[in-house]
């Protein structure tokens, strides 16, 4: 009786399968199906990893290039420009007041002031590449925002009888000393009240408008006693500028630069040639 049971124990072990090399269909595909899971969570997983990774490089990445400089608590910080220098002046009591950007070489010859346009902002100089275009060729140049507009939007605009004496204040905070003041279209009616006052205009060097406002206010007469060396420059398609040119070239000794086939804000679309007749200009006043 134990031999036989041995035998039928050992029959039963043949006819049962052995885990190891089961065959049957349902467990060859519940191994199949678990296996396929194991894989697609650890998939899940690499991509979750991969996408977690990708995620902070990038706004890491972001972070450094977009930071504004309202961020930055007003103090002088480099911009994505290594070059340039990015600030804030307190102006009226708030600390964060005119936003100014700035491309200073290591031997400066003199400062060049841009101003700019309504719909523009000292970005736009940036953008173009004349603030590092000038500092290539040993000039200071500095950008601002004007009062509301940029990253200036905390001061108020003065009052058109005002601004001779901001644009003063401004040259004085920024330490420029006789800078040219470069006045595009809206900032004219910044810079050309300054300029035409005899008292004011000692304080530049020179003076570049580019299709600027406020132009209609001054006679030939009046624009003939300005002694400043200037340079005029409009866009060929600037219709509601080119009335203007012949009365702006009273302004005894100026020089006048068309920029053909260029509209208003002239030098967004020829930024090469603006510069260079820039530095040209610049170059007249050493």
């Amino acid at each position: 009786m134990e031999t036989a049971y041995v035998i039928s124990n050992s029959r039963n072990k043949l006819l049962s399968p052995d885990p190891q090399f089961d065959i049957h269909p349902k467990t060859k595909m519940a191994n199949l199906a678990l296996n396929i899971t194991v894989r697609w969570h650890v998939l899940v997983v690499l991509l979750l990893v991969l996408s977690v990774a990708v995620l902070f490089l990038y706004s890491s990445y972001w972070k450094g290039w977009a930071d504004s400089p309202e961020e930055a608590n007003g103090d002088i910080l480099q911009a994505q420009d290594e070059n340039e220098q990015q600030g804030y002046l307190s102006w009226g009591g708030t600390e964060k007041g005119i936003f100014y950007r700035q491309v200073k070489p290591e031997n400066p010859r003199f400062p060049v002031l841009f101003l700019h346009g309504a719909a523009f902002t000292s970005k736009n100089w940036h953008d173009i590449g004349t603030l590092k275009s000038l500092a290539s060729k040993g000039y200071t140049a500095v950008a601002v925002d004007l009062p509301g507009h940029g990253e200036s939007q905390k001061i108020k605009s003065p009052e058109s009888a005002s601004r001779i004496q901001f644009l003063s204040n401004l040259i004085k905070e920024l330490g420029l000393e006789r800078p040219v003041v470069v006045a595009p279209s809206m900032s004219g009616s910044y810079a050309l009240p300054f300029v035409m006052d005899k008292e004011r205009v000692k304080e530049l060097r020179g003076f570049i408008p580019v299709a600027p406002g406020a132009v209609a206010t001054y006679t030939e007469e009046q624009l003939k006693e300005l002694d400043l060396p200037t340079l005029i420059v409009y866009g060929e398609n600037d219709a509601g500028f080119k009335q203007f040119v012949a009365r702006m070239n009273n302004i005894p000794g100026s020089e006048v630069f068309m920029m053909e086939g260029a509209g208003h804000p002239c030098y967004l679309d020829n930024p090469e040639e603006f510069n260079t007749r820039v530095i040209e200009f610049l170059d007249k006043l050493n």
